[in-house]
């Protein structure tokens, strides 16, 4: 096979014939700095190589950049350049220059000698270790530098290996090297730790979307924050297809967000609006094949560098031949709110909204003014699906109706509830032998009839359940959701209710015909139970107090309407 880079024998006889700067200053040992800056000028060759294959085949940025990297590592390149940076940076430009005004001349001898872009590059790691090996072409000055390139190097040195995150973390299908050249790239300081203390703020992310991590087709961008109390917000992604294109906005999404301090862990969950989130914060794990191939590692870490600076590093194998690398860096502190606390600031304002106009217990309308609650269900029709609607109206003994209770009439502020919300109010009479509520300007007969109220400090006895089916597609080929609500009301006033939720599916493929279902997790609560009016009062075993309407359909006590939702004995 002709060697694809040739032309790193022509600059590697420049670079023996030129005179190499002396660094300014004191430095620990001249001849190690004189090596030092020889390696470094000579290694430039193999970056030019580098950016030829970047340009030619921008597809395989991931695996020239893996490769170039393995390269560097293997000839511990990170250790001299620290040791430079530390005792001649100023020099550093000079010692690039010497392959860098060269670098049209380079381009065009790779270009001319390699029948194979695509594959050359994939094996540059081993195109390089032939034609610019280090240890072959200046073996004086390797020798001298063996404490800086195995990181035990005195006077300012830096150690060549990544840390403890590089060498104690399986990356599988990658390298450690390859890892840390994306660390380096994103302006990461070897070594690298892993776990912590979590430093919330602003990161700046690129994520790159590739085929078997070697074969880029696409780039994400986007500032991922961490906020103090958990809660994480992605904005400002955009997504670019191949080496160019039209960038495409991704929406912004949040949600929340959970670290571990040991591992430097970073999980997140979402709703389902921002189910995309989890796109981004993939979970830790191992992808293992079914074909019998190495395992795939997926993770998604916090690091800190060798200058302190926060980083995250995350990997994922999230399909047949894809792979997807993230790389964030700490930007500054967060901005904006959180949306854990916005959630809780909307939670507040909605318990304002549902308790306004409510006063102490008891202290509105007794049951001596209250005509009754009108209770109207009728069911609506979709498809296969039958399902219950339910409206509760307050009747008032002065002629007015209430259409938006929301607890217990006994609690109403009826005088400020006419004044601060007047579209909730209406008027009613008896008529047709039921009754009529007045709106759109004409008197409408009401399908519906006078709820039956607990007796005094009443006791309920036995299970009450709701139950609720939707189906979606058909029976045979299709999937039902179930919802089951119930409470049990037994002796001393003691309640309980259970909750369970479940999906259960049929694909009928013609030739199969396949089953599954699903349970979602339960639900289970109890305390005291005082039911008297209109008024179902429930208490918690923590002394929470809940009071919400309630009444019977009927005498005969089978359906029991709870806020809303009926009951039926079981």
């Amino acid at each position: 096979m002709r060697h694809p880079f040739p032309a790193a024998r022509t600059a590697l006889l420049v670079l023996t014939a030129c005179s190499l700067p002396t660094a300014r200053g004191q430095a620990p040992d001249p001849a190690l700095l004189r090596a030092a800056a020889t390696l470094y000028a000579t290694a430039q060759v193999g970056a030019v190589a580098r950016d030829w294959c970047l340009k030619e085949v921008p597809a395989q940025r991931a695996a020239t950049e893996q490769g170039y990297a393995a390269w560097r590592a293997a000839f511990g390149l990170p250790g001299i350049e620290a040791y430079l940076q530390q005792h001649a940076a100023a020099q550093l430009p000079q010692l690039r220059r010497v392959v860098e005004d060269r670098r049209a001349q380079l381009y065009a001898e790779l270009s001319r000698a390699s029948r194979d872009p695509a594959g050359d590059c994939r094996n540059i790691q081993a195109e390089l270790t032939e034609q610019v090996n280090l240890a072959r072409l200046n073996p004086q000055e390797y020798a001298l530098t063996q404490p800086l390139r195995q990181g035990t190097g005195t006077a300012g040195s830096a150690p060549s290996a990544g840390g403890p995150f590089i060498t104690g973390t399986a990356f599988g299908p990658l390298t450690g090297a390859g890892v840390q050249a994306l660390l380096g790239h994103a302006g990461g300081q070897a070594p690298y730790r892993t776990g912590g203390p979590l430093k919330a703020g602003a990161y700046g992310c690129v994520m790159q979307l590739t085929h078997d991590f070697e074969r880029l087709w696409g780039t994400t961008r986007y500032t991922l924050t961490l906020y103090g109390d958990g809660g994480v917000r992605v904005t400002g992604a955009e997504t670019i297809s191949g080496a160019g294109g039209t960038p495409s906005r991704l929406k912004d999404t949040h949600g929340t967000y959970r670290y571990v301090p040991a591992t430097g862990e970073l999980g997140a969950q979402a709703d389902s609006d921002h189910r995309d989130l989890t796109d981004l914060i993939f979970p830790n794990g191992r992808y293992d094949s079914v074909s019998g191939d190495a395992p795939l590692h997926n993770i998604f870490r916090v690091l800190t560098d060798r200058a302190g600076t926060p980083m995250i590093y995350g990997q994922q194998a999230y399909g047949l031949n894809d792979g997807r690398l993230t790389v964030c860096r700490y930007a500054g502190g967060a901005a904006g709110v959180s949306p854990v606390a916005q959630a809780r600031q909307a939670a507040q304002a909605e318990a304002e909204r549902f308790n306004r106009y409510r006063l102490k217990p008891g202290a509105g309308p007794a049951l001596a003014r209250i005509e009754g609650l009108l209770h109207t269900y009728e069911n609506e029709y979709a498809g296969i699906n039958v399902t219950g609607r339910e409206t509760t109206v307050l009747l008032l003994r002065d002629g007015t109706a209430y259409l938006n209770l929301r607890w217990s009439p006994h609690d109403l502020d009826v005088t400020a509830s006419r004044r601060g919300e007047p579209q909730a109010w209406t008027k009613w009479r008896r008529g047709g032998g039921g009754y009529e509520l007045w709106q759109g300007g004409r008197w409408v007969p009401s399908r519906g009839t006078l709820g039956v109220p607990g007796g005094k400090d009443e006791a309920i006895t036995g299970t009450y359940r709701f139950f609720s089916a939707y189906t979606s597609g058909t029976l045979m080929n299709g999937a039902t959701a179930t919802r089951s609500d119930a409470y049990t009301f037994g002796p001393g006033r003691q309640f309980t209710r259970l909750g369970s939720s479940g999906v259960a599916g049929t694909l009928n493929t013609g030739a199969a015909v396949t089953t599954g279902a699903a349970s979602g997790p339960g639900s289970r609560a109890g305390g005291t139970y005082r039911f008297e009016g209109y008024t179902l009062e429930l208490k918690g075993p923590d002394g929470q107090v809940t009071r919400t309407y309630a009444f019977y359909w009927t005498k005969d006590r089978k359906n029991l309407n709870i806020g809303g939702t009926t009951y039926t004995r079981q």
